[in-house]
């Protein structure tokens, strides 16, 4: 784990965001009123949310893989799609390297998740009932209608929670600390409030798997799995339960509305959620040997594309190429549109010193998905080997012309490509633009001072960096 989170920054912080009064014809939910949009407008939540991702960005360790982050991103873009009020790409959903189960929303549609919950989830429709709860937090303004509510109470309240959630990601028993002493000293109105989101979070949350096309037992689905943890777990509590408290009637009140909106043939499972999965569980093995063993003896997972795609990272991570192409070879045959699995083959190609088939695999996708990021990322990794500069950045040109939006990450991408070709000024230019959608304006600033530097006397170079450098001090970044 990375350096302990700063206290005093992290009672600093709110929770949830952006106003809707969606669901209250089905599910009888109140409407949101003026006394919560007085408290803090939504510009402010999404304000504070960005200065909160900064941190944790610093502080906590993040998974990094672009496929997982993608495949969470997209889920949760799914869920919170169904929703008229709202837009979906205003959500920013990412995965904490925590073997723990727990999920968290912060102020201006920041959810993250952790590892240790995707892996611990028997399907996608239990995971996607975590993430459409934590949204619906955010949907529904908790902390702002807390707040409004209680007042200054209602904010220490809500800074409680968040520095209990955010403790427990380093340290269980700081975070149970920070949460019992903090909500000790609340008024029991306020617990009581934040026990009542939780309901409706589950009725919000129920809804948006129903009309994202899921079963919504998914949601009663997880509870199980929760109960079965804390039956092996005698000694400690989960850390997700701490700040979801699960009772035997939230439990009867989610099984009595999920069963009012079950569609018997909606989703439970994808072999998306499947291989993503199994990556995570291959990135968190102390032991990779052990687990191909497994694999390959189908002792884990009863999904064979899911085995053969672990096993096929497990051989590349370990330095076996050569034993992973008939793998390779079995799984696309078994998922031959997937993208995942088409991606995992192209690598295998690549190691094994077939870079033309491996381009033509990543062409192939991109025809398809001219927006999937992982794949150019991927071929530009590739390009970047070789050496092809110039191939490189029309790839990623292309990309950003196509994607609506394109990924932040894209512009650190380009950064390695234009200094590759020798562009140090262009380089530090794209690495500004890469903080900038992260929403770290003072990093952003650092680079385009850099630019400045190797920018010549006179030059337009020199004038439009300046330009960039005076505006971003007065920019809203609500734009990047």
């Amino acid at each position: 784990m990375k350096k302990q989170l700063l206290s005093s920054v992290i009672l600093c912080a709110l929770l949830f965001s952006a106003p809707s009064s969606y669901g209250t014809e089905k599910l009888n939910l109140p409407q949101m009123g003026e006394p919560a949009d007085l408290v803090m407008s939504p510009r402010d939540e999404k304000r504070i949310g960005r200065d909160y991702m900064r941190q944790i960005r610093q502080y906590l360790d993040l998974v990094t893989d672009t496929e997982v982050n993608t495949y969470i991103q997209d889920l949760g873009e799914r869920l919170v799609g169904t929703r008229t009020d709202v837009s979906a790409s205003d959500f920013t959903f990412f995965v904490v390297d925590n073997p723990e189960i727990n999920a968290f929303a912060l102020p201006g549609g920041f959810i993250g998740i952790n590892s240790g919950l995707i892996t611990s989830a028997n399907n996608e429709s239990e995971l996607a009932s975590v993430m459409a709860h934590e949204a619906a937090h955010v949907l529904q303004r908790h902390i702002a209608r807390l707040h409004a509510a209680q007042g200054n109470q209602g904010y220490k309240t809500a800074a409680t929670i968040i520095a209990a959630i955010l403790l427990s990601q380093q340290s269980a028993e700081a975070g149970q600390a920070a949460l019992l002493t903090g909500l000790a000293a609340s008024r029991q109105s306020a617990i009581n409030f934040t026990r009542t989101h939780e309901y409706e979070a589950d009725r919000i949350g129920i809804q948006l798997l129903s009309d994202a096309g899921y079963n919504p037992r998914g949601m009663v689905d997880f509870f199980e799995v929760l109960r079965r943890q804390v039956a092996l777990n005698t000694t400690e509590q989960l850390e997700f339960l701490r700040t979801h408290p699960l009772t035997i009637n939230r439990i009867s009140e989610a099984r009595n509305n999920s069963s009012r909106l079950a569609n018997p043939v909606g989703i439970q499972n994808t072999s998306d959620f499947q291989l993503h999965q199994m990556k995570l569980k291959v990135l968190e093995s102390n032991n990779p040997n052990s687990l191909l063993k497994a694999l390959a003896n189908g002792h884990i997972s009863n999904s064979e594309s899911a085995r053969l795609y672990g096993q096929i990272l497990i051989l590349l991570d370990t330095g076996n190429p050569k034993a992973s192409l008939p793998l390779s070879e079995q799984l696309t045959a078994l998922r031959p549109d997937n993208a995942t699995a088409l991606l995992l083959s192209a690598k295998v190609a690549f190691a094994n010193g077939d870079s033309a088939r491996a381009e033509t695999i990543l062409g192939s996708i991109l025809d398809i998905y001219p927006g999937n990021y992982a794949a150019i990322e991927q071929y530009t990794e590739m390009l970047i080997r070789q050496r092809r500069g110039d191939r490189a950045e029309r790839v990623i040109q292309n990309y950003i012309r196509s994607a609506n939006p394109p990924s932040p990450h894209v512009y650190r991408k380009y950064a390695q490509v234009l200094k590759l070709k020798g562009r140090t000024t262009a380089s530090h230019e794209a690495m500004a633009d890469y903080f900038f959608r992260l929403h770290d304006p003072k990093e952003a600033v650092a680079q385009l001072k850099q630019a400045l530097k190797g920018a010549a006397r006179g030059s337009n170079e020199e004038s439009r960096i300046t330009a960039r450098i005076q505006q971003s001090k007065n920019r809203s970044f609500g734009a990047y």
